[in-house]
């Protein structure tokens, strides 16, 4: 017998409050998310359509110079929504892992020869250091490699252009049982250091800010390991990353 759309059995019944309560949830997040997305997407199109104006006008003209400089920015927004859309799609799936044995200094050299350009637009300094006695972890590659993208962009963004650095590390923790990655830089440090891991938290006027570090965090605990942040304001902050030599998937 149904009443109020309830199953009368306790535990049923406490399953289906349980589930109503993830929905709100989801929808809280769902409408924070639209938010998020309608206000960045319409700075974005506006800065667009400025572009699109400024590039007419410089091709009637054949002032290729101009048309060469706005399509830069063009090709920077344009971008801005894809990462919003990309972030939106892997923050709402549940993938599971393919883990494999990876070479992670490997992977992190990869990621950080491939955000170089990004952070010497800014004339930004990346210093890489790895441990040279990592062996090969079972590793879900194409996801790690986003868990040190976001990292990367957060550093990036994070530190003042011209005198900003960051310092990328790999090492086996004192046991051997975890791989570490460290990524630290000399920005101005984060307030809320228990907030930022929060979906669409950012301190960042900018489409897609607030999902990249929940998506790495969601990635690292999928692997069973961890993702922290520590910060002194005025002293830059560092995020550790530890996982388990042996990684096992986790729900």
């Amino acid at each position: 017998m149904l009443i109020s759309g309830s199953i009368c059995n306790g535990d049923e019944r406490k399953t289906m409050d349980e589930l109503t309560e993830h929905q709100k949830q989801r929808m809280i997040e769902a409408g924070r998310a639209v938010l998020n997305m309608s206000h960045g997407i319409k700075n974005t199109l506006q800065a667009i359509g400025s572009g699109r104006d400024v590039m007419d006008e410089a091709l009637d003209r054949s002032n290729i110079d101009v048309a060469k400089r706005t399509w830069g920015i063009l090709k920077q927004n344009l971008e801005r929504i894809e990462k919003l859309s990309l972030d939106m799609l892997k923050f709402s799936k549940d993938e599971t892992l393919n883990l494999k044995p990876c070479h992670f200094n490997h992977l992190v050299e990869s990621v950080v020869e491939t955000m170089r350009p990004q952070a010497e637009q800014r004339q930004v300094t990346i210093i890489t250091q790895t441990e040279a006695q990592l062996e090969a972890t079972p590793l879900d590659a194409e996801k790690m490699r986003d868990v040190v993208i976001n990292l990367l962009v957060n550093a990036i963004e994070a530190v003042e252009p011209n005198t900003g650095q960051i310092l990328v590390q790999t090492e086996l923790d004192k046991d051997g049982q975890q791989v570490v990655l460290r990524v630290n830089d000399n920005g101005k440090g984060i307030e809320k250091t228990d907030s930022i891991f929060e979906p669409f938290y950012s301190t960042k006027d900018n489409v897609g800010a607030g999902l990249g570090l929940t998506i790495a965090q969601k990635i690292v605990q999928k692997h069973g390991g961890t993702l922290c942040a520590q910060s002194l304001s005025d002293e830059g902050a560092v995020f550790t990353v530890c996982i388990p030599m042996n990684a096992e998937e986790t729900a």
